[in-house]
């Protein structure tokens, strides 16, 4: 099999990926809400940076001295713009000057240093081995920048449950860290291309490289979907939880069994499931029965065994009862219509789409699109 040929299959099909979520998503979106366009910077710079890789190992370059060994530093800004993107993804005001000034002024200075160099070592001024030197130095330059941003990310992750005021509580970020660890993975074969292309004389650009494009083609497939899919997700739970707040509260039934209502506890049981259903603390995606017996003054087992005796059910689906019952409800009223299903089994205190399907299933046997399709 000829590897070279599949690498650079690989790195064109990721470059053109990325051209095609650029146009669709400018084509799809009547508005370009500023983490879609940094989102679509993000995979645009990457995207160029893999298409310029191909074009030079293709040799589809003018056979002069300047376009041999002329680049374009793409890969300065590939870490910004997911940067920025993340920034107003949380809406972090305060870090909303997401280095701008740096980033272009890093970018401006190493290619305007590439121009001159390899002017000069066209005339015979500095030597080609010097501008080789400068290859080096470029890219880890490029690299120490992208690592500085990339380490501000995961620290703006890391304090986000302490910063967070204007992005959903229960928003889910696993995908976020998700991503993370593989642009960690990407980061580090980038390191390992430096320290080649620095030390090693065997091992020498373009195999160097070959690790670090074929990643950065898959996390082109894999970063632009998701996140677009993720924000506009969050976009959708944002409105759909700003319509709820100002309809008044959705009534749920209580979950109590007719048969065992004259039993010892069943008071008790009353005060909890009124304390579930008043406070709606079947919302909260993270509820636990520890969380709930404290709140209720009562041990864990004690709330355990009313649950189970007084609902008839676990306490996981006595909790879910109450979420579909509440999904069903928005569902079932034409004023939610223009909200995803997904959007409305998150907000409804399910933590991922599969467990709510599970769920809704589970409860009225059938899917929550089947149902919407009976009463929309």
């Amino acid at each position: 099999m000829d590897w070279i040929a599949v690498f650079n299959f690989l790195l064109i099909a990721g470059a053109i990926q990325g051209f095609v979520f650029n146009l669709g998503t400018f084509l799809i979106r009547r508005r370009i809400e500023t983490p879609v366009l940094f989102l679509n910077l993000f995979v645009f710079f990457l995207s160029l940076n893999n298409l310029q890789s191909w074009i030079i190992e293709k040799g589809f370059v003018p056979n002069t001295f300047f376009w041999a060994n002329f680049q374009i530093p793409w890969n300065v800004l590939i870490v910004p713009m997911f940067y920025a993107f993340l920034v107003h993804y949380l809406s972090q005001q305060m870090e909303r000057s997401v280095f701008w000034k740096q980033s272009a002024s890093i970018f401006l200075a190493l290619l305007i240093a590439r121009i001159t160099l390899v002017l000069a070592a066209g005339e015979g001024s500095v030597s080609v081995e010097i501008l080789e030197h400068y290859t080096n130095l470029e890219d880890g330059i490029a690299l120490v920048y992208s690592i500085f941003l990339f380490g501000r990310a995961w620290h703006l992750l890391k304090v986000y449950p302490i910063l967070k005021r204007h992005v959903l509580q229960g928003d889910n970020l696993r995908w976020v860290f998700r991503l993370m660890k593989l642009g960690a993975l990407v980061i580090l074969l980038w390191l390992f291309a430096v320290i080649m292309n620095s030390f090693s004389e065997s091992f020498r650009p373009p195999y160097t490289y070959y690790p670090l494009r074929i990643s950065s083609s898959l996390l082109i497939y894999w970063v632009g979907y998701q996140a677009f899919f993720q924000y506009v997700l969050l976009q959708d739970r944002l409105a759909l939880r700003k319509r709820l707040r100002e309809k008044p509260a959705i009534s749920i039934a209580h979950a109590v069994s007719s048969n065992e209502r004259s039993e010892a506890g069943h008071e008790e049981f009353l005060e909890l499931d009124a304390h579930v259903r008043r406070n709606q603390r079947f919302l909260d995606p993270v509820l636990s029965q520890d969380r709930l017996a404290e709140e209720l003054g009562m041990g864990t087992s004690t709330l355990s065994r009313l649950v189970n005796r007084f609902s008839g059910k676990n306490f996981s689906d006595y909790i879910n009862s109450y979420r579909v019952a509440y999904a069903r409800e928005l569902l079932g009223n034409p004023e939610f219509v223009r909200y995803t299903i997904t959007s409305i089994g998150l907000e409804s205190g399910f933590n991922s789409k599969s467990t709510f399907y599970t769920a809704f299933r589970k409860f009225l046997g059938q899917t929550p699109s089947a149902y919407r399709g009976k009463t929309g």
